[in-house]
């Protein structure tokens, strides 16, 4: 059996190996016009593969997106043209003279900035045809208006434009800032006002009030201080040694130098307001602390005011039992203790009696 197959097989592969009958001659087309992609000149197959000329290579089909490029052109022309109208708007110089008029023949002349495009400061209606004129519609609806922007949360009351306050009547009242007492600024004196303020107020025109609930000697020491007989402004003081309010009314013909006072005054009036004891020193008293404090025309005095009677009392008599060698005598008032001597005697002992109110005490 076997050998019946290796017969078949083997004339069967003769068959294959035998040349097809001549036919009728047909023209052969040559190897150099044959190619290997062309079915013209060769019906079947190249005559002769080998050699038959490779085909050259195709560069790779690339489609363009005209749509693309259409709108990257019309973008690019947009561009452009908004930059040179804002730099020709920013860099034209004063008056109004366009670039080109200004730089006269140094470059190539640029088209006149107040005939093309809109200043900076114009009217929004002809900025607003500047965008309808060389911006598209759609790049229109796609940009947001600066006056119809809302940032406020949804639901929200929609924002109040600034309006600026009212500037204040320089002839109104003035209420200046200070702690524990009221100051009062009337940079005008009206003729209502006048006979509140007291017979002072008579002959000036501008007035200022410091008011507290209760007095104390450091007023008195301010006011001596700050008030100079020769200062443009009079006084009106009332001070009580057995307590009660205190007022000081203070008149001139210049609001900004009452003003000033008045600060001045306050300031002076709340210097070691916290300190448990507080010690006020004059060598040479005036007219108004000789008023209320007794003193003589030849006396110095130093006031021991501590947060009680017996707190002023105690420590006035602590110091003198520790300075024995100083002279100074010591006299009692409601609140308050008063040491009096000779003008070197109180400035030796000054040092030691402003420790007094240091506030380790």
């Amino acid at each position: 059996m076997s050998s019946f197959m290796k017969d078949v097989v083997a004339e069967v592969l003769q068959r294959n190996r035998t040349p097809a009958p001549a036919g009728p001659a047909t023209p052969v087309a040559s190897a150099v016009s044959c190619t290997a992609d062309s079915k013209k000149n060769c019906t079947h197959t190249c005559s002769t593969p080998g050699n038959c000329p490779k085909p050259e290579l195709a560069l790779p089909l690339k489609r363009i997106n005209y749509q693309k490029e259409q709108a990257a052109r019309r973008l690019a022309s947009i561009a452009a043209e908004a930059a040179a109208a804002i730099g020709n708007v920013q860099q034209r110089p004063p008056g109004g003279a366009s670039l080109a008029s200004a730089a006269g023949t140094a470059g190539p002349s640029l088209p006149a900035a107040d005939s093309t495009f809109p200043p900076v400061n114009e009217p929004q209606g002809q900025g607003r045809q500047f965008a309808e004129q060389y911006l598209s519609p759609l790049l229109q609806r796609t940009l947001a208006r600066p006056d119809q922007q809302n940032n406020s949360s949804p639901g929200s009351a929609p924002a109040r434009s600034f309006v600026p306050e009212e500037a204040q009547d320089p002839r109104e009242p003035v209420r200046l800032p200070a702690a524990d007492m009221e100051v009062w600024l009337f940079p005008l004196i009206r003729d209502d006002l006048r006979p509140l303020l007291g017979s002072p107020g008579q002959n000036y025109s501008a007035a200022g009030v410091i008011s507290a609930p209760s007095c104390h000697p450091g007023q008195l020491f301010a006011a001596e201080e700050l008030l100079p007989q020769d200062s443009g402004l009079e006084a009106d003081i009332n001070w009580s040694a057995d307590g009660g309010s205190f007022e000081l009314k203070l008149f001139g013909l210049d609001h900004q130098l009452v003003a000033d006072k008045l600060k001045q005054l306050t300031a002076r009036m709340q210097d070691g307001a916290n300190s448990a004891v507080r010690v006020w020193i004059s060598r040479e008293p005036g007219r108004l602390l000789r008023r209320y404090f007794s003193g003589g025309p030849q006396e110095a005095i130093a006031v021991v005011a501590g947060s009680s009677r017996w707190n002023s009392i105690g420590s006035a008599e602590q110091w003198l039992q520790r300075n024995p060698g100083s002279g100074l005598r010591l006299r009692l008032e409601r609140g308050y203790c008063i040491l009096s001597g000779t003008a070197e005697q109180i400035s030796a002992s000054a040092p030691g009696l402003t420790n007094l109110s240091a506030p380790s005490r």
